[in-house]
C-alpha cells in the first residue's frame, strides 16, 4: 500500500498541468473598393465605384477546432465623406488558406445602414504567421437611415491586404 501511495503522490507532482482549451488570434488590415448599386433618389437604380474602404479585424477560432472562427471588423469609408462601421462574421476556413463567410455588417455614422454580407477569403502565406490575403465581398444594405429610397444599398468590394497569425 505504501508503494502504491508513493507512486501516486510522485505522479502527482511530476506531471505536467493540464492546459485548458483556448483560442487563436489572427489580426488583418486592408484596404478595398469595388461597385456600389441603389438608388440615386430619382428612382431608377444604378451602379458607381465605391467609396475606398480601410479595414482591420480580429478572428477568434478554437484551437481544437480550427477551421471555424468568429471574425470582427471595422471599417472607414473615405472620400467625399467619412463613414463608420463595423461587421462581425462567421468564418469557415476549408484550407488554411481559403475560407468563406457570412454575417452582418453595418454602417453607423454618419447615417446607418444595415445588412447581410457573404465573400470569401485567400491568402497567400508569408511565413508561417503572416500572409496577403484577397477577399472578395457582396453585401446587401436593406435597413438604415441612408437609403434614398426602398431599395436596398449594395457593395460588391475587392479588399487586399495583410493577415498576421497571433
Amino acid at each position: 500500500m505504501s508503494v502504491s501511495l508513493s507512486a501516486l503522490t510522485g505522479a502527482m507532482f511530476l506531471a505536467n498541468p493540464a492546459h485548458a482549451e483556448g483560442y487563436l488570434f489572427d489580426g488583418d488590415f486592408g484596404l478595398g473598393t469595388g461597385i456600389e448599386g441603389g438608388d440615386k433618389g430619382l428612382g431608377n437604380y444604378g451602379f458607381r465605384r465605391a467609396r475606398l474602404h480601410i479595414t482591420t479585424g480580429l478572428d477568434l477560432r478554437d484551437d481544437e477546432s480550427q477551421s471555424d472562427a468568429l471574425g470582427f471588423r471595422a471599417f472607414v469609408e473615405l472620400e467625399k465623406r467619412g463613414t463608420l462601421g463595423g461587421e462581425v462574421r462567421y468564418e469557415r476556413w476549408l484550407t488554411r488558406t481559403v475560407g468563406a463567410y457570412g454575417g452582418l455588417i453595418g454602417a453607423v455614422t454618419p447615417n446607418t445602414l444595415f445588412g447581410g454580407t457573404v465573400g470569401m477569403t485567400i491568402v497567400m502565406p508569408f511565413g508561417k504567421r503572416a500572409g496577403l490575403f484577397l477577399e472578395p465581398s457582396f453585401s446587401a444594405l436593406p435597413v438604415g437611415n441612408d437609403l434614398p429610397s426602398s431599395t436596398p444599398l449594395v457593395w460588391v468590394l475587392f479588399s487586399v491586404g495583410l493577415k498576421l497569425g497571433m
